[in-house]
């Protein structure tokens, strides 16, 4: 047992201190310890003595032999109902009795000193009350082992010397003085919370362990402390030895109740956990689902909070905002109020902006170094695309605005199929990742690039580990995925012709069992769509096929970038995007070296090494 152990005298209770039973038993102790020292003065009086036989005298004087029979000792009070719900016999009874009187009262500690014949020995040993009780009939063990009741019902340590004194468990002072921690006072919670507190306060007072899983991860203390008010038991401060955690319960002095956390466990003893939406269930436990506010329900919360801190929002950044993380009521509430604040401090009103920073600001927007964070800094106003292309790009943005708003419109329940997923496909360089930033920027949302290298790994089930945290975290944060060359990692799945296969396919499958219900955007990038697993490809929701510019749109790339110089003759070079972005850095790198501004001779020699990086000759005739 880890549990820290009285070091110093603890102070009882008024009601502990005048308790039947526990003055019952401090009678007797003190009785005996009384006799046993008159049995020693008399031995120790006796003034024909010398030194030495004076110091043996006292050896074997007190019979332990019970001299009377045990009386019925009181059946109410604290310790009584301890000692009931425990089930321990009289020996063990007492153990705990004497230990705690030393513990709060200093003149019992002093009787254990004199009966010790050692003033700095102030607790008693079971061998000390083993000596002084069995005068009244009981029989107190020289051990205490681990399958000792004691010991077993979280009461005390093992203690195998009988000569150690005995310290008892702050947790076990407390039972015993009776003092239990407050409940949470009853305070408002949403209706929804409400409810499903009132279910597992009854599930819970019925025996029956519960795991509740929460959509929002904010719901989860709260549900934690209303069910603790319901049952009028305060929560565990903390994870208790398993035995401390059942006993404390059976006294109704504290709910073992833990707060998971992604691939936990509920720890042995506890009775109530709660966990994330995906946590599976341990065998035995009652599954309770709690999910997300209602859009109807978010949107009547946000309206509330944005209207009393006067910010004004139009409907699509009103749909936005319901629609990108399932939050808790409360949180939206203090969203809005730290956006409030935010702008106060800047001397201006909040804005609908402010309220989006705030939001992508909350907690747990952390990629965890399975993707890094990148901050989106292209808008769909700077994509060079032809016009069908840049509007099945908008598409993309609208269903990731709206999803939630056209599922709940068409009564769509569940799970499944709510995430956003979209295939940017085509060569290099054209465009495709600057589009899922441009995506991520519309929606106001961070952009997560995922790390291939470190999602996937050698080791059997990690790769599924790290795709359920990624995916997992990005849904908290309300961020976009981006699965850059994603073909690497949704391939199509081959034949089995080793255990490598056989992982490599289960793998795959589990990635596709777990995007399906992903709740958040993913942007898929390859060159190779025809590469991707075909049940993936199912699961796309919007494809968007991305070519090589023509002359006009690489002119106003070119343009883009070098404004004030003519590019119109490197513009009749078929590049991409990308390479003419590297080109047109590369020209000014080499004017700036050369003190003058870009020229055409600095274009030229741009172009012709990005060309000899792909072992391309010039397509176009440079003009004399």
């Amino acid at each position: 047992m880890s549990t820290a152990t009285a070091e110093a005298p603890a102070r009882g209770t008024p009601s502990a201190l005048t308790d039947p039973r526990l003055l019952a038993w401090r009678h007797l102790f003190v009785s005996g310890a009384a006799e046993v020292l008159r049995r020693y003065r008399e031995a120790w009086a006796d003034p024909t003595l010398d030194d030495a036989t004076r110091a043996v005298a006292a050896v074997g004087v007190v019979d332990p032999r019970a001299r009377v029979a045990l009386l019925p000792l009181p059946a109410e009070g604290e310790f009584a109902e301890l000692v009931r719900v425990t089930g321990i016999d009289a020996a063990a009874e007492a153990v705990l009795a004497v230990a705690w009187w030393a513990a709060v009262e200093p003149q019992v500690a002093i009787v254990c000193g004199c009966v010790h014949d050692d003033a700095g020995r102030r607790r008693p040993s079971l061998g000390l009350l083993a000596h002084v009780l069995a005068g009244v009939g009981v029989t107190v063990p020289l051990t205490v082992g681990a399958t000792h009741p004691l010991v077993r019902g979280g009461l005390l340590d093992v203690l195998v010397d009988p000569d150690a004194p005995i310290r008892l468990p702050t947790t076990t002072v407390a039972a015993i003085a009776g003092q239990r921690p407050a409940p949470p006072a009853p305070v408002g919670v949403a209706p929804r919370v409400a409810a499903a507190a009132t279910r597992i306060a009854a599930l819970l007072d019925a025996g029956v362990p519960v795991l509740v899983r929460c959509e929002v991860p904010d719901d989860r203390a709260p549900v934690r402390d209303a069910v603790a008010a319901r049952l009028g038991i305060a929560p565990a401060p903390g994870v208790r030895p398993p035995a401390v955690a059942r006993l404390l319960l059976r006294l109704r002095h504290e709910l073992p109740a833990v707060l998971l956390e992604p691939g936990d466990a509920p720890p042995d003893g506890t009775v109530l956990a709660l966990g994330g939406a995906d946590e599976p269930g341990p065998p035995g436990w009652h599954l309770v689902e709690l999910a997300a506010p209602p859009l109807a329900v978010a949107e009547q919360v946000w309206r509330r909070a944005l209207r009393q801190a006067g910010v004004a929002v139009n409907p699509d950044e009103l749909a936005d905002l319901v629609g990108r993380l399932p939050l808790a009521e409360p949180a939206i509430a203090a969203v809005v109020e730290r956006a409030r604040v935010a702008a106060a401090v800047d001397g201006r009103a909040a804005t609908a902006r402010d309220v989006s920073a705030a939001l992508r600001s909350q907690p747990r927007h952390d990629p965890g170094g399975l993707a890094r964070r990148l901050p989106p800094t292209t808008t769909l106003d700077d994509l060079v695309l032809p016009p069908a292309t840049l509007a099945a790009v908008r598409d993309v943005v609208a269903h990731a605005r709206h999803s939630p708003a056209a599922h709940d419109r068409l009564g769509l329940t569940g799970r499944l199929g709510r995430a956003v997923i979209a295939l940017f496909h085509g060569p290099s360089g054209t465009g495709k990742t600057a589009a899922a930033e441009a995506v991520a920027a519309a929606i106001d949302r961070d952009l997560w690039v995922v790390d291939l290298a470190r999602v996937v790994t050698k080791w059997l089930g990690e790769t599924q580990r790290n795709l359920d945290s990624v995916l997992r975290d990005a849904a908290v944060a309300g961020a976009v995925l981006l699965f850059d060359e994603a073909d690497g990692l949704f391939g199509k799945r081959g034949d089995v012709t080793d255990a490598r296969d056989r992982y490599a396919n289960l793998e795959i499958d589990h990635l596709l069992q777990r995007i399906e219900v992903h709740a958040g955007v993913v942007v898929l990038t390859s060159n190779r769509p025809s590469a991707l697993d075909e049940a993936f490809a199912r699961r796309i929701r919007l494809a968007v096929r991305f070519d090589l510019p023509d002359h006009g749109e690489r002119e106003r790339i070119w343009r883009r970038h070098l404004p004030d110089v003519d590019t119109a003759a490197v513009a009749r070079e078929e590049l991409s995007g990308a390479t003419i972005r590297a080109a047109a850095l590369a020209a000014t790198v080499s004017a700036i070296a050369a003190g003058t501004a870009v020229r055409a001779e600095h274009l030229h020699a741009a172009v012709r090494r990005e060309l000899e990086k792909s072992r391309r000759p010039p397509t176009a005739r440079r003009p004399r």
